[in-house]
């Protein structure tokens, strides 16, 4: 005989009857709504190890990646029915379609057709009760107290809901599927019970439904692609709406309230269960919460209860009930307390030996061995990195701790595994140090899930995706990052890969603003990279040909635009820095190419002021020559390109810059001698150079430019502090119409 129980989806009322259902079936075999492949993960999930909400994953072996998840918690009547069956040594199997089957209709242009207009049948259904589904449901099933009660509500739902809804065909080919496992079920136990749960949607459309060839034709020839599972923790917040679950409930955590009153063995407890919960939250934060004002907001609610038709309060009566008696009418007081009472914060958690990726065995180990499971929570923690040798610990693995935490969290950024982030060094030029936010999301376990696509530990998977992207690098810049991500993750052989790539593209490349960059990303690893203990094998090498392979090719695109001159300064800046740093680059060289550009009429402006700025900053321009150039490119006649040249020059060391008298001299006979209509674009240059300034440093520069004028400190201050006049503030408006060209 085969009888049926239909659920609602994460339902505790749900949940609690179906041991009932079960003991009074007495079935041989259990059937349960799942993907039929996968049955073989149901000991594990059962497992007293696993922490619920946990869910099985299906997911594709190939890329794109297209996943599947069947969540779960413990007010899951499907889990519940799962845990009788192990306990009870009953068969239990899942009868959906398989994961491979529903993985292989995947597509984007499915995914689209998801997103609909038209009201679905349960907010139709919300519509016709007059209330919101959750409502709707708790009033009439969820606060049933029988067995025989809910099952005739729920059955009776179930064969509505199919009557005032258009069946997609996905659904029937599911059913048909369901169908074809039933039967198959009943000819292998012709004279056994078997115990079938399925949403009552599904149940409807099961029950006294035979078998027919229809059925078989349609489920024959399932499509499928290659794909894998595992078991994942789960969170409350992915399971509820809010992440955008479809079959989500509105709050687990209040439904988790619910399942635990139930099995204490009175769901009335429910109301003040969850007052109480709310007060204590707000007690343990700092606000006033009395017990008069629960006992107040209890009644309330279940005065609500009754004017709106249910015998007990519902959640919507107990937040209405909160708000006006516990957050005195504002919602905004208690909303924190709403959140973690009715959603909460629940993270499940599998046993070693439970996941069935190699890579989430890794991260599970490498979390364990680092010294990192404390992270593994919601809530969003910083983590400060030393990567220096550690001398007050014996052993050489406590030692370089950090130095292989950082090695880690390198690999898991690389590979896109949002469970760590980087934050900008908390010193300037602490090299060594580093620092990172950890939180562990369910998304996060998605990620690596997806990692094990590229390898079987974590160091293998990086050290693949950073492989297959060097591949397909086609710039010198991008494969000196790549070295630079590979020296990060501390992977050796990458490095060695990706400097033969470095090699081999400079002698191709042309680009003085790549070349530049590259340059600059080589001497930053042989900076700080004797702090990760990597070999830098032939870096110092290779950056001398990068550096004459620079010092080749600028000369030839100094003639440029703006946007041009912006990449081309940041390549010189970077090609500057490392000419600081490593004595084996030509200085002299460079200082000379520096100051071919400064004096070049042919150079962008912008560009040429850029490099006589580093001049200045260094100390390696003459005060004559220096004051030759400004006094050159600062020619009212070129007053567009001596605008450029001098927000180019102020780039640089503006300390240095702004404790110059003669420059702020010059600036203002500069300015003072331009037309109207010339002063436009240079007040357009000005105001861009000087927006990076800070306000001490322009009141620095306002005081100069007084004493050049023959005004006093505190006049020039008041002035520059002024607001604007009407006529001020016109001709600002008037640059809305200004065209600003190449500048």
């Amino acid at each position: 005989m085969t009888v049926y129980y239909g659920v609602r989806h994460h339902s505790p009322a749900c949940a609690y009857f179906v041991e009932e259902f079960l003991s009074r079936a007495k079935p041989d075999v259990l059937l349960i709504e799942g993907p039929a492949d996968l049955s073989g993960l149901i000991p594990q999930l059962c497992s007293p190890e696993v922490e619920l909400p946990a869910a099985i994953l299906a997911y594709t072996e190939s890329t794109p990646v297209h996943t599947l998840l069947y969540p779960m918690a413990v007010f899951s009547p499907e889990y519940a029915a799962m845990r009788w069956a192990v306990r009870n040594g009953v068969e239990v199997r899942f009868c959906d379609l398989p994961s491979y089957c529903v993985l292989s209709t995947i597509s984007d242009k499915s995914e689209e057709s998801q997103e609909s207009g038209s009201p679905s049948i349960y907010e139709r259904l919300e519509s016709a009760a007059g209330m919101d589904n959750s409502s709707f449901w708790e009033y009439c099933f969820e606060q049933c107290e029988s067995f025989d009660d809910l099952t005739a509500a729920v059955e009776n739902y179930g064969r509505e809901l199919r009557n005032f809804s258009e069946i997609a065909p996905h659904d029937l080919l599911r059913e048909a599927y369901m169908r074809r496992i039933i039967n198959e079920c009943e000819s292998a136990h012709p004279d056994g019970n078997i115990a079938v749960i399925t949403g009552a949607f599904h149940t409807a459309g099961l029950k006294d439904v035979p078998y027919t060839e229809r059925d078989k034709e349609l489920t024959e020839h399932l499509t499928s692609v290659s794909s894998k599972a595992t078991l994942m923790p789960y969170s409350y917040f992915l399971l509820s709406r809010r992440s955008g679950y479809g079959a989500g409930c509105k709050a687990p955590g209040y439904n988790e309230l619910l399942w635990n009153c139930r099995r204490s063995g009175d769901i009335r407890e429910s109301s003040a269960e969850y007052l109480a919960s709310i007060a204590a939250y707000q007690r343990e934060h700092g606000y006033c919460c009395s017990t008069a004002e629960v006992i107040e907001a209890k009644r309330l609610a279940d005065t609500l209860a009754t004017m709106r038709g249910g015998k007990l309060p519902n959640l919507a009566d107990l937040r209405d009930a909160a708000v006006t008696c516990l957050g005195h009418g504002s919602f905004s007081e208690i909303s924190v307390a709403c959140a973690d009472i009715e959603i909460g914060t629940k993270i499940g958690s599998m046993p070693e030996g439970a996941v069935c990726t190699s890579v989430q065995e890794d991260f599970a180990r490498q979390l364990k061995e680092l010294k990192l499971q404390k992270y593994r929570k919601m809530s969003a923690e910083e983590l400060s990195l030393d990567l220096r040798e550690n001398l007050r610990v014996k052993s050489e693995k406590a030692a370089f701790l950090d130095l292989e935490r950082s090695f880690f969290l390198h690999r898991l950024s690389f590979l896109k595994v949002s469970f760590c982030t980087q934050k900008p060094r908390p010193q300037d030029n602490a090299t060594w140090a580093e620092l990172w936010e950890l939180r562990w999301t369910p998304q996060a376990e998605i990620e690596i899930v997806e990692a094990s696509l590229k390898g079987d530990t974590i160091e293998q998977a990086a050290a693949n995706a950073v492989s297959l992207k060097l591949s397909s690098a086609d710039s010198v810049t991008d494969t000196a990052e790549l070295l630079d991500a590979a020296f990060e993750c501390g992977l050796t052989e990458c490095v060695k890969t990706a400097v033969s790539s470095v090699q081999r593209q400079t002698s191709e490349c042309s680009s003085a603003a790549e070349i530049g960059k590259a340059l600059g990303t080589l001497s930053g690893i042989l900076r700080f990279g004797s702090i990760r203990r990597l070999d830098a094998g032939d870096i110092p090498e290779l950056m001398e040909k990068l550096f004459l392979r620079f010092c080749l090719c600028i000369p030839a695109g100094i003639s440029c635009d703006k946007i041009a001159a912006d990449q081309l300064s940041e390549a010189v800046s970077a090609v500057n820095d490392a000419c600081i740093a490593h004595d084996f680059l030509d200085g002299t060289r460079f200082t000379n190419l520096l100051l071919d550009i400064a004096d070049s009429n042919a150079a962008s402006p912008f560009l040429s002021g850029f490099c006589c700025g580093i001049l200045m900053e260094r100390g390696l321009i003459s005060t004559e020559k220096l004051s030759e150039l400004i006094s050159r490119k600062l020619s009212p006649g070129f007053a567009a390109d001596g605008a450029l040249w001098f927000e180019g020059f102020s780039k640089k060391n503006r300390r240095a810059l702004i404790s110059r008298l003669s420059v702020w001299e010059k600036l203002c006979s500069f300015t003072a001698e331009l037309s109207d209509e010339d002063f436009k674009p240079v007040l357009v240059c000005l105001r861009r150079a000087f927006s990076e300034y800070t306000p001490a440093e322009k009141s620095d520069i306002a005081e100069n430019i007084g004493e050049a004028l023959g005004i006093s400190k505190h006049a020039a201050a008041e002035y520059v502090n002024a607001s604007l006049s009407t006529d001020e503030q016109q001709s600002i408006n008037e640059l809305d119409d200004f065209d600003f060209g190449d500048i």
